[in-house]
């Protein structure tokens, strides 16, 4: 099989000749570049220069060293999103996003320090509120040509995640305390902000979909509803108020094109998936297996049949407690577990952090290329 059929074989939900694999093919399943600066000392590397694809995050595309090592299944195309815009550079290394929110280097990450839309506000204010020009010009440059180059090698497709969802957009510009208690004592504010933040995310979409569409396997999209050990929100909470939106993006998504949507979304998921489903998503991304209620046997019996699953290798815990053959071992039972009759594709749980053992790095990509070795 080349990577593409083998990519849609299994999210057809049959068995492919072995499992796809992808890594750094989206902002939300590589490395930091901090993360890629220290394994590249590990390994001995010649550094070489790679783009970064999310400022907050940090987050690199993968160094062609680990490319052509591993032989990922995914080649994404990657248009002008957000996570790469910045209105204003400030002098203290802050920068201000394209949100209007001031973000500041903290630790590993970019953090949020003031949000344009926190505090007391009327849904007026929403409405004014100076969103991101999904239409502004450059932001589709070279992506059909992107695309068409992504096709030629043989690979999946992605489009990778352009926009925040309504639920993490929410808490982005309002920030999460003000945004939370919106959803229980102000349904109309929360759903005005979130009415905006659909719209804007569908604009994103529809640029890029109205010029590559036919030419896309795989459409991401994120929006992070859950923590370690629950929700954001209830169940009933997200059927009432939230599910309508990502339904509205889903939708739209699938009038442009034929491919298959992944939601990412961190956290323990499992109480939401039932109504995730039923607004259109194919595949769960991410897999966090450390959250609560988040294991891979359960999830694989109790959705197996109508979702996909996408990631799943702890980069939270087990890489920083195991041994290199432990991690190994615990990578091939998960192919074994969610692989089963497809519906899978094995990647890092989120994206590779600088404090970890490379030594459980390095097993992982061995594990990769014992996988492929299997076809």
């Amino acid at each position: 099989m080349t990577s593409r059929e083998r990519v849609l074989t299994a999210l057809s939900h049959k068995q492919p000749d072995s499992c796809p694999i992808s890594f750094g093919s989206s902002i939300v399943d590589g490395m930091t570049k901090a993360a890629k600066e220290k394994f590249d000392a590990f390994m001995g590397y010649n550094p070489i220069d790679v783009k970064t694809r999310h400022f907050v995050m940090g987050m690199v595309e993968t160094p062609p060293q680990i490319i052509d090592w591993i032989k990922p299944d995914f080649a994404t195309v990657w248009m002008k999103s957000q996570w790469v815009e910045k209105r204003e550079e400030l002098e203290d290394g802050s920068y201000i996003d394209t949100f209007g929110c001031t973000v500041r280097p903290i630790s590993f990450y970019y953090d949020i320090v003031k949000r344009p839309l926190s505090g007391p506000i009327t849904a007026d204010e929403i409405k004014k509120h100076k969103w991101p020009d999904p239409y502004s010009p450059g932001r589709t440059d070279d992506l059909l040509e992107q695309a068409l180059a992504a096709r030629d090698t043989g690979k999946a497709v992605l489009l990778d995640i352009p926009a925040l969802g309504p639920f993490e957009g929410g808490c982005w510009v309002r920030g999460f305390e003000d945004f939370l208690c919106d959803l229980y004592d102000d349904e109309y504010l929360a759903e005005t902000l979130m009415d905006a933040m659909t719209e804007n995310t569908i604009g994103f979409w529809d640029v890029a979909l109205s010029k590559i569409g036919h030419l896309v396997d795989v459409c991401g999209q994120g929006d992070d509803v859950a923590m370690q050990d629950r929700p954001f929100v209830s169940p009933e909470v997200y059927d009432r108020l939230i599910k309508k939106y990502h339904k509205r993006i889903y939708d739209f998504i699938k009038s442009k094109t034929r491919a298959k949507i992944f939601q990412h979304i961190c956290g323990s998921a499992f109480d939401l998936l039932p109504h995730m489903i039923e607004a259109g998503v194919d595949i769960l991304e991410s897999v966090q297996t450390s959250a609560a209620k988040m294991d891979p046997v359960v999830l694989k019996n109790e959705f197996g049949k109508e979702l996909s699953f996408w990631g799943a290798i702890d980069t939270q815990k087990l890489i920083m407690q195991a041994s290199p053959e432990e991690f190994k071992a615990a990578i091939f039972k998960l192919v074994e577990v969610l692989g089963r009759d497809g519906g899978f594709v094995l990647a890092p749980s989120h994206n590779i952090q600088p404090n970890i053992p490379f030594e459980n790095l390095k097993a992982m990509f061995e594990a990769f290329v014992e996988i492929r070795g299997e076809c």
